[in-house]
């Protein structure tokens, strides 16, 4: 074997190896932070996805592996409501989580990590590979505050690209309050 190959091959197990751990925190039924408790503690607050810009999509829907929201050093949530979602209906958010925001929290971040999909159009059906896909953003409590929730813009038209299995989700995506 070259040393090319060796240093691809090594290359290739690196980031094998990094990917099925990038999320490890997310899926770990042990965490080692204090879940902060949701009754009492604040205004209720939710987060949801949106499917925007279908393109040539006549269908979409994505499962949904997990969701976390963070702030104050603590999570605020760490369940799906949604496991699957369908990113065609673009007149409705699907509800993603639900959390409550202690008094002096400013900051809030979320992570959403997919577990696959299939997408459609009128030429034929795609699976999709999202592996170690995962959404991180950040929140402004005073943002989400104006109207109790943040809704997570997945650009659908330019967020699946075509890959050896079908689609790759490579997300486009804004926060919108």
């Amino acid at each position: 074997m070259t040393r090319t190959a060796m240093a691809i091959a090594f290359v290739l197990g690196l980031l094998a190896y990094g990917c099925g751990q990038s999320n490890h925190e997310l899926v770990d039924s042990t965490t080692t932070s204090t879940p902060v408790p949701q009754s009492g503690t604040g205004p209720s607050y939710s987060l949801r996805l949106l499917g925007v810009d279908l393109g040539d999509f006549t269908a979409a829907t994505m499962r949904v592996q997990s969701v976390q929201v963070t702030g104050g050093g603590a999570v605020l949530a760490n369940t799906v409501k949604s496991p699957e979602v369908d990113l065609a209906r673009t007149d409705n958010a699907a509800l993603l989580a639900t959390f409550q925001v202690p008094d002096g929290v400013e900051d809030v971040e979320f992570l959403v990590t997919f577990e696959s999909g299939a997408l459609a159009t009128t030429k034929g059906s795609f699976d999709v590979s999202a592996r170690c896909q995962t959404l991180r953003l950040g929140g402004k409590v005073s943002r989400i505050a104006e109207r109790k929730h943040a809704v997570i813009h997945l650009d659908v038209a330019r967020s699946f690209v075509p890959s050896e299995v079908g689609l790759t989700l490579v997300p486009h995506f804004q926060l919108v309050y």
